[in-house]
């Protein structure tokens, strides 16, 4: 790797990024051993663990259809999805997206390679593990604490634009085709973003190209969640109640196992795996852009009990030296600023440092706390 791009990677691996990060057992390798009983670590509070209570099975998430908002804009098809778009920002934080353009056969090869990495040894994925401070890497995040609960699944992230974010040595070798797979897979989730952030900025009576006009040089992270089967699912997370930090994130989900819930009415509500749809959510840094009118959405993860589930969750924000703050159409006497103006790279360091709480590190950008 040459020097200039281990530089690189070492500004985004700083240790100022992750002030302290708890080094915490596989828990691949954990369920390998298949306990009879779960380590205290993992044993949520009565209040925090699953619900086993049915939902009503009238709430369940939007679905998007790309191809109709590829229409002419005087489209009555295009003209009623869009509605359902607005509606799916504004009420829910999240919706699924359909014919989207990603080929089934690159999705099924980035599912291939994401399980084949799991599948090596621990020793050879602990070739890939995080440096003291890192944000990428093999192992797990967000474990700042020798004390707090922890979450019943392992993760592979990595960073995956700008280029000079891009640390290679972290990158497997092993399946062979990883790589061209994770950039070839990367390059249509992109495409993917910023025709919905075009989208968002058309309902919000934006310029179409708001954000790439405002934020040219975007950057882009993966996260590819493993959660092996637990004994005792109704006592544990596969990952802990949060929202999201960036603009979008497009998710994957495991199209066998239903695992990703998102909190609505106070309840826990289950996202069903569409064959190869995307899950969108709305990030913190567009509700603070829309002043509120998008809002970004608690979401966890729970387990089961036989089978191992994989979700691949990318993230699409902006630059790290962009500056964020309610965009000044969107703001007037009525709806008065909710939140102060901020670098994201000030955000994702606050956020990075931050046992994964709701949505705590969001409420402390308010303009309440300043």
């Amino acid at each position: 790797m040459a020097s200039s791009a281990i530089h690189a990677a070492e500004s985004f691996s700083n240790p100022n990024w992750i002030n302290h990060s708890v080094a915490v057992e596989s828990v691949q390798e954990l369920a390998l051993k298949k306990p009879n009983d779960i380590p205290q670590r993992y044993i949520r509070s009565e209040d925090e663990r699953p619900s086993s209570t049915p939902l009503p099975s009238l709430l369940t998430v939007p679905v998007i259809d790309m191809e109709k908002l590829l229409l002419p804009s005087e489209n009555h098809e295009r003209k009623k999805e869009m509605g359902i778009l607005s509606k799916a920002c504004v009420e829910w934080g999240f919706f699924q997206v359909v014919n989207h353009g990603i080929t089934h056969s690159l999705i099924d090869r980035m599912r291939g390679v994401a399980n084949e990495f799991f599948s090596l040894s621990l020793e050879e994925k602990k070739k890939y593990a995080p440096h003291a401070g890192d944000v990428q890497g093999y192992g797990n995040v967000f474990v700042v604490d020798e004390d707090q609960k922890l979450d019943w699944g392992d993760l592979m992230a990595l960073a995956l634009k700008p280029k000079k974010l891009v640390n290679l040595a972290l990158w497997p070798t092993t399946p062979s085709d990883y790589r061209n797979t994770l950039q070839n897979y990367t390059t249509g989730v992109e495409r993917v973003a910023q025709m919905i952030l075009s989208l968002f900025a058309e309902n919000l009576q934006l310029k179409s190209d708001y954000f790439k006009e405002n934020f040219g040089d975007p950057m882009m992270t993966v996260r590819m969640n493993l959660y092996p089967p637990c004994p005792r699912p109704d006592l544990v997370l596969g990952l802990s109640p949060h929202s999201d930090g960036g603009f979008i994130t497009l998710l994957l989900q495991d199209e066998q196992i239903e695992g990703l819930q998102v909190h609505k009415n106070n309840k826990w509500i289950p996202i069903q795996p569409i064959p190869y749809a995307l899950v969108v959510n709305i990030g913190d840094l567009i509700e603070v852009m829309t002043n509120g009118i998008y809002k970004s959405i608690e979401h966890q993860a729970v387990t089961n009990k036989e089978r191992t589930r994989l979700s691949i969750a990318m993230f699409y924000y902006p630059a790290l030296d962009d500056e964020v703050a309610p965009i000044s159409n969107l703001v007037d006497e009525e709806k008065p600023s909710l939140y102060r103006k901020f670098k994201h790279q000030e955000y994702i360091q606050y956020y990075m440092n931050k046992q994964l709480n709701g949505k705590k590190s969001l409420a402390s950008f308010a303009k309440i706390y300043e």
